[in-house]
């Protein structure tokens, strides 16, 4: 450590630039001598500008013009919250019908009026919009006092997007985008199918999607609406995605905007199961946000989009989330799956994280040719299209090579003659049929880097699908970081207690020889895993509680009721993104609560009341750099009448009071049938950041006013705890 104190000014900064965010972040604290690291505005801006330019809090700072030096070290916090299961704030932050949470805005429901709450810039006050009021502003030619179903689909850049369908035998769909600012209707589109319809907006342009054109071969596929705010006009041309299989958005489809491109991303091969396969290949297209056609869409190809060997071992597919990450460090968009599979016929299944870097081919430009001039574009080349994983810079281009067989392919022979020059040379190649489809890929080496499995069980116990919650991974810490239902194991009726686990890995020193030369990680996976990263302990949050209540921490406790109102137990579902998670729960016949929780320390809700009990390790010492609030028990830090909670009456429950009567509710039967993401009757996918049930609303005479500011119900339900050493706002 003396020597690097020595260093002239200039060595130091080199050997900073050529290290990673966190190491640069830990030689920080290390020594006094290195604290100016964190909080010096310069010397942070070279560092959050140039490592993690990509991240919320460096392009808050880009866009500021200063404030370098607390974005880092907010970076810092925020990871390591992640990392260990830590959360900055937990608080009851409204009772809801239905919800959407999306970029940071909480999008929700109850009784006829619909409310937004910016989570992420922890605002005070909350936007109210009469549903009945908003419909009556947006379609004039809807009659008084009809009856449908509402949902919110999509918010970003203060714009909504929201779907409502008539009730009726003539019922009609329409898609209605407002912007909250200007209170302007942007779209009012009458919807000719709302199937599995999702959304995604920014500023500029509005996509919309549908399963529901029937291809020749009957089988359902998406086509795509593009509207541009500018012009207030549709574009003309519909995009068709004939040949993108999945139907599940968050599970074997995602769709996505970035960088001014929509993309499109399956991990399905087929429509049909093929019963002799080898290979399985991620599929992605692209196309520009300004120009929807036929000539820009651009697809990946299976050669650069190895997913998995099918000898890998079975899948199960109720686990599985697929989505599209943005790298905080390069800006470019990976894919990021969860699959949880008997490894090579292993006897326990394993729930592991892969990044596959997306790669299309490069476009062959003819400076004399124009874009209405170039070829229809076609999938029969590859049988799909697909995209590269991140291995490939380190794979030869021998390796590459692919061996894909599909019914393409063999069109130079007979009907009953089928090519299997490339295929392996193995017995089961005596079953295939004219018929069989079967692709192949001599299989690439999966990098460490791109490869984190989970707890197999063998350690700790696993829970079941429905004890898990949440489910999502942080690419920024390596971390999963998931919410489980983890009963009492004194408790024979189960109750419910949710609670944070986490699992991550950190790089471990480098790798050398025993005469000090680097070397490379074994080219065995499992041994190079083992020797890169150090794997924590599995963390749980809030810590484990006494087995007899006797014994009990009575302010434990009192976090286990916030997660868990005794009033709201039940039908969980909630939502995830890379700071914070919301979730619901209580009965699905009543109002439920909505539990919020942040890892980021500058959100501090307006009047949450500061920690100040469990003075060990785990909240009272946590490992954040400003440390955790040990500080006064609860009932030192407030004034007198005014404790957060009475830890004694431990069956508190809390209420919402209803205006008017039983309100009436869609049923299944009346709600439009529609894929997860836009909610209706059927049960939100966690991994598409998805509201809940559609609710029927009356439309009657619009008021003067269809939308105004009210006080955050936060504030009036005054349930929460902020964990920060820093005063809460």
């Amino acid at each position: 450590m003396f020597g690097l104190i020595t260093l002239p000014y200039e060595v130091l900064s080199n050997i900073i630039e050529n290290i990673s965010f966190d190491d640069v972040f830990n030689l920080a604290r290390t020594c006094k001598h290195f604290k100016y690291l964190l909080t010096e505005e310069s010397i942070s801006k070279s560092i959050v500008q140039t490592k993690v330019p990509y991240s919320n809090e460096a392009l808050a700072a880009l866009t500021a013009g200063g404030g370098n030096a607390r974005a880092l070290r907010r970076v810092a916090k925020r990871r390591d919250a992640l990392a260990t299961a830590s959360p900055f704030v937990v608080a009851t932050i409204g009772f809801c019908d239905a919800y959407l949470y999306s970029n940071g805005v909480l999008c929700y429901t109850l009784d006829d009026r619909l409310r937004l709450l910016d989570l992420h810039h922890s605002a005070e006050n909350e936007l109210v919009i009469s549903i009945p009021g908003l419909l009556t502003q947006a379609l004039s030619e809807i009659a008084d006092h009809s009856k449908g179903v509402f949902q919110v689909l999509y918010y970003s850049d203060k714009i909504l997007s929201c779907l409502y369908k008539s009730s009726g035998p003539d019922s009609t769909a329409w898609l209605i985008a407002l912007h909250l600012r200007t209170r302007g209707i942007l779209v009012a589109h009458e919807l000719e199918s709302t199937d599995k319809i999702f959304v995604r907006h920014n500023k500029q342009y509005l996509y919309y999607g549908t399963h529901s054109e029937i291809g020749t071969d009957g089988n359902r596929k998406w086509v795509i609406h593009g509207f541009e705010f500018k012009t207030r006009t549709w574009f003309p041309q519909k995009v068709h995605l004939p040949d993108m299989v999945g139907s599940e958005i968050g599970s074997t489809i995602c769709f996505e905007f970035h960088k001014d491109y929509f993309y499109a991303l399956s991990n399905q091969t087929s429509f049909e199961v093929e019963e002799i396969d080898w290979t399985s290949f991620y599929h992605c297209v692209r196309f520009p946000l300004n120009s929807p056609c036929k000539a820009l869409l651009e697809t990946t190809e299976n050669k650069s989009m190895w997913r998995r060997q099918h000898q890998e071992g079975p899948i199960d597919d109720r686990w599985t989330n697929l989505r599209l990450d943005e790298d905080e460090s390069s800006g470019e968009l990976r894919i990021v799956e969860a699959r949880k599979e008997w490894y090579m016929g292993s006897s326990k299944s394993q729930r592991t994280y892969y990044t596959t870097e997306i790669i299309f081919p490069e476009l062959e430009r003819d400076e004399d040719a124009h874009l209405n001039d170039l070829p229809a574009l076609s999938h029969s080349d590859t049988g799909f299209p697909s995209s590269s994983a991140s291995w490939a810079h380190t794979i030869a281009s021998s390796s590459r090579t692919t061996s894909t067989y599909t019914s393409n392919t063999t069109a130079s022979h007979s009907s009953d003659e089928i090519d299997t020059s490339d295929l392996p040379n193995v017995p089961l190649l005596r079953l295939l049929q004219k018929d069989d489809h079967p692709h192949h890929l001599k299989p690439p080496a999966r990098l460490p880097q791109n490869t984190h499995p989970g707890n197999d069980g063998s350690l700790q116990p696993t829970f079941t699908l429905a004890k898990s919650r949440i489910r999502t991974y942080h690419t920024s810490c390596n971390t999963f970081l998931d919410l489980v239902d983890d009963p009492l194991p004194t408790d024979w009726q189960g109750t419910q207690r949710l609670r944070l686990r986490a699992g991550s890995r950190s790089l471990g020193p480098p790798l050398v020889y025993p005469n000090g030369l680097l070397r490379r990680p074994s080219p065995d996976l499992d041994i190079a895993l083992a020797e890169m990263y150090r794997v924590r302990e599995i963390q749980y949050w809030p810590p484990a509680q006494h087995p007899d209540s006797n014994y009990a921490d009575e302010y434990v406790d009192a976090i286990y009721r916030l997660m868990n109102p005794p009033s709201h137990l039940g039908n969980v579902d909630g939502t995830a993104d890379e700071r914070s998670m919301v979730y619901v729960t209580g009965a699905g016949d009543e109002p439920q609560a909505l539990i919020f929780i942040a890892f980021d320390p500058a959100i501090k809700l307006v009047g949450l009341k500061r920690w100040g009990g469990l003075c060990r390790k785990g909240v009272g010492e946590g490992p954040h750099i400003d440390g955790r609030a040990t500080g006064p028990t609860v009932g030192e830090m407030e004034p007198e009448g005014q404790t957060y909670v009475d830890v004694d009456e431990r069956d508190r429950t809390v209420t919402v009071e209803r205006k008017g009567k039983g309100k009436e509710r869609a049923s299944c039967n009346d709600a439009a049938t529609m894929h997860n993401n836009a909610a209706g009757c059927v049960r939100v996918d966690v991994h598409e950041a998805g509201a809940a049930t559609g609710k029927k609303v009356g439309v009657g005479l619009g008021r003067d006013s269809w939308a105004w500011k009210e006080k955050a119900m936060y504030q009036d339900i005054n349930l929460g705890y902020y964990f920060g050493l820093e005063p809460p706002g």
